[in-house]
Order: structure tokens, then sequence, then C-alpha cells
């Protein structure tokens, strides 16, 4: 005789036999929900400022008491963080005055809200990526989880840093760029190229999602019309937005600041009590005229970095992830930038193994198309580090990384579905390990025993 089934249980069946029917749907509301859960967890700890937020707290509390400051990076990350704060009344006397820096109040939340919330959403867009690659959908899911489960994007989203801004706005790119090469739908390119330019109004290593789309029309697009068109469209749109972001930089920056060294006697005379404010003699300067003179100063200063730091490391360590970074120690709590070494490690072996399934001709023509197209994206992330000789860090490797994340999905989907499993299962053992550095909690012995094993170069 059937028994009588509680109407939860009944209610959970039919949620079951949904999502089975919306695969697509469920791994999409799955990586949003985890992606969330785990950026937010924990929000605001530690209360003190970590690593490089002694920098960026303390521009984005410049565009509240206008004194021109100056950064090596385009203004889009530091405005959008601001901007958010404008919006809850931020306190601008927080001290930044140093790692460990005691916060005096709450409103330092309203600064890493952004990029923790950029970070959290990074998954689901390789998740994206994943099926415009033709990817399956546990394959697709399984990359989405490796960026979801993976230390390092973990620890960079959570603080007041630009670099989730970078990752989300350039990976974005990429997959709206997909979308226009599958669909030719005119609205794909035009996000793509918005997208591209956010990225590269962050981090000028931003320009990779600009030139990728353009190497590949270049030489792939049938007609010149396409070509013409998305060229165009990838450079005109992110100039636009680059420069508008430096007319609102610069419109808020009125005052004179710790950052007028910098600049040329006609540039300071412009901001309001510089030393050159008053002085006749120096012939006026236009607003074009200054944001080249800052675009150059910024290329110059980049130049200048030549200074060496004890968690500096070389390119080709990174793949490896020989030499994580420390944010910020108080007692026993720590915070590292470490990678999930299933990530790390398994990218770098799933590169290879594409390799040599491209030697056994062992990839399908549509398979050594996407290879091709990863393998290049990942050189132009990469390779330019090679040349570069001033002090870099592991974050450096964390687009090349995302590319050589997608590039092991060729490989990952030769899998049989039980090995798909125990990736999954190492890679969530291996976070739940290095957690506590994401954190600011104690690690665990068996924490301070997996970070052991990554030699100091």
């Amino acid at each position: 005789k059937p028994t009588k089934k509680l109407p939860v249980i009944k209610q959970l069946e039919r949620y079951i036999n949904l999502l089975r029917a919306h695969p697509h749907r469920t791994a999409v509301v799955g990586l949003i929900v985890l992606g969330v859960a785990s950026r937010f967890w924990a929000y605001g700890s530690p209360n003190q400022a970590v690593f490089d937020e002694v920098y960026f707290g303390k521009f984005v509390t410049n565009y509240f008491n206008h004194q021109y400051f100056f950064d090596i990076h385009p203004p889009f990350g530091k405005l959008l963080i601001a901007g958010f704060a404008w919006l809850f009344h931020f306190n601008p006397n927080q001290s930044f005055a140093s790692i460990g820096t005691v916060f005096t109040d709450s409103s330092y939340l309203y600064l890493r809200f952004l990029p923790t919330l950029a970070g959290s959403l990074l998954p689901v867009v390789f998740y994206g990526i994943a099926r415009r690659l033709k990817y399956s959908t546990r394959t697709a899911v399984l990359l989405g989880l490796a960026v979801c489960f993976d230390n390092a994007f973990l620890t960079q989203s959570r603080f007041i840093l630009i670099d989730s801004f970078l990752f989300g706005f350039g990976f974005a790119s990429f997959w709206a760029w997909l979308g226009w090469r599958n669909s030719h739908r005119w609205w794909w390119l035009i996000a793509a190229a918005v997208l591209a330019g956010l990225a590269v109004s962050v981090k000028w290593t931003g320009l990779t999602f600009i030139a990728l789309p353009i190497i590949f029309e270049t030489f792939s697009s049938q007609t010149w019309r396409r070509r013409l068109t998305a060229i165009s469209a990838m450079t005109i749109i992110p100039v636009i937005l680059y420069a508008s972001f430096f007319v609102v930089h610069l419109g808020l920056l009125s005052q004179s600041g710790e950052g007028d060294a910098f600049m040329t006697p006609a540039f300071q005379k412009t901001l309001n009590g510089s030393i050159y404010a008053s002085d006749n003699s120096i012939p006026s300067i236009s607003l074009p005229a200054k944001i080249i003179e800052l675009n150059i100063e910024m290329y110059n200063a980049n130049q200048r970095l030549t200074a060496t730091h004890p968690y500096g490391s070389r390119w080709w360590s990174w793949p490896l992830m020989l030499k994580p970074i420390s944010y910020w120690v108080d007692g026993e709590h720590q915070i590292w930038l470490i990678g999930n070494p299933v990530v790390w490690w398994g990218s770098t072996i799933g590169v290879l193994m594409v390799g040599w399934l491209w030697l056994k001709k062992r990839l399908k023509p549509a398979a050594k198309k996407v290879a091709i197209l990863l393998i290049v994206a990942y050189a132009i992330n990469y390779l330019p580090f090679i040349g570069i000789t001033r002090v870099m860090f592991l974050y450096h490797y964390m687009i090349p990384l995302g590319f050589a994340i997608l590039l092991s999905g060729l490989a990952i989907d030769q899998l049989d579905r039980k090995y798909l499993d125990w990736i999954l299962a190492v890679l969530l053992i291996m976070f739940i390990i290095l957690n506590p550095y994401n954190y600011g909690f104690v690690p665990s012995i068996l924490s301070t025993f997996v970070r052991g094993l990554l030699p100091s170069i």
C-alpha cells in the first residue's frame, strides 16, 4: 500500500524535477548563489586595512575631499567604489595609514561592497563563456566552480581592490564577443566593446580584451564589412569611455594634493591651492592636454617601478604558484593571496594536455578552433610579462589563469564523468583547507602544512 507523502516532500520532488528540466537555469542560479555566499561570508572581516587598501582607500577618499592624487592605473575602478560609497554618505575621514590600521566605523564596508559583488558574479561569467565555447554543461559547471572555489580569486575580491572589476568586465567582454561570433547580432558586439572599454579603464592589462577580438576579426572575418565593423567598435567605443572617465576623474580632483609633484607646472596651475595657481607666467592647459599628460606620466611611473618587494615573483613561477603573497597578519590571524592548487596546478596540466591531444590528433576540427582562440588569448595575456623588468606579483597571472582554466575545459570534456566528480571533490577539499587565509581566520595545522608545501623563491 503506497504511503502518503508529506507536502514538503512533494514540494521537494517538484523542485528537483524542475531543476532536471532546466539544467542551464539551475547552473546559473547555483553559481550565483555560491559566488555570493563565498564572497560575502564573513563580509568586512577584518575591520583593518589589508594590503593595497592603504592605497585605494586613500584614493577613493580623495574623491570626497577633491585633493589631487596620482595613481599608475586608470580611474574607473576607483570611481566605481567612490560613487557607490557616496550613495551611502561615506565618511571621508576614515584612515588608511598602513596595513593593519583599524577602521573607526563601519563605513569601510561601502568601499568593499562592489569589488566583492563583482567577484561574486565571475563564476557565472566563466560558465557562460564555456557554454559559448560549446563545452558540455557538466564541464561548464566545473569551470564555473573552479573560479568560485579558487582561493586567489576569492581573496582578490573581498577588499578595496580593483582587480575583480578588471576580471569581471574583461571576461564578460570576451563572453559578449563570443556571442557576436556565434549569432552576428550587433548588440553583442556593442556590449563586448563597452565591457572591454570598462576593463581597460580599470587597468591597462585590460587592453588584451580589446586586442583579442581585433586580432581574430582581422584574420578570420570573411568580409571586409564585418572586419571593419568589429575593429571600429572595439577601438572607438573603448577610447570614448576611457577618455570620459578621465574627464570625471579630473573634474572631481580640483584641489591641490599629494599627486601635484608628478605633474607639470601647467597642469598644477589648474588645481586650486597649488603653488602655481596664481602664476600668470605659466600658460593655461586644456582638459584634453591634461588627460594626455596624465597618461604619459602614468606610463613613465610604471617604467620607474624598480624597487623590489619581499613577495615579488617572476613570470615563470606563476603557473605553479610558487610564491603566494601575505596580505595581512594580526597575531595568529592571516590573509594570503594563495590559489587553490587544484585550479592553478590543474589548469597548467590542462594546458599541457590540450597540447598533447593536439599532437595525437585527438581534437575535432571545432575543438581545434577553440584551442587556437584560447591559446592565443593565453599567450597575449601571459607572454608580455617576460619582457617586464619591474617588480611583479602572483596576481598578475590571474587573467592568463582564467584562459588556462577555459583551455583546460577542452581536456576535461574528454574525461569520464567519474573523473569530474573526483576533481570536484578535491577542489572543494582544498578550498576548505585554505579558506582561513581568505577570511582572516586562524589557519589550521593542515592549512599551514599545505601553504608550507609551496617553496619561497
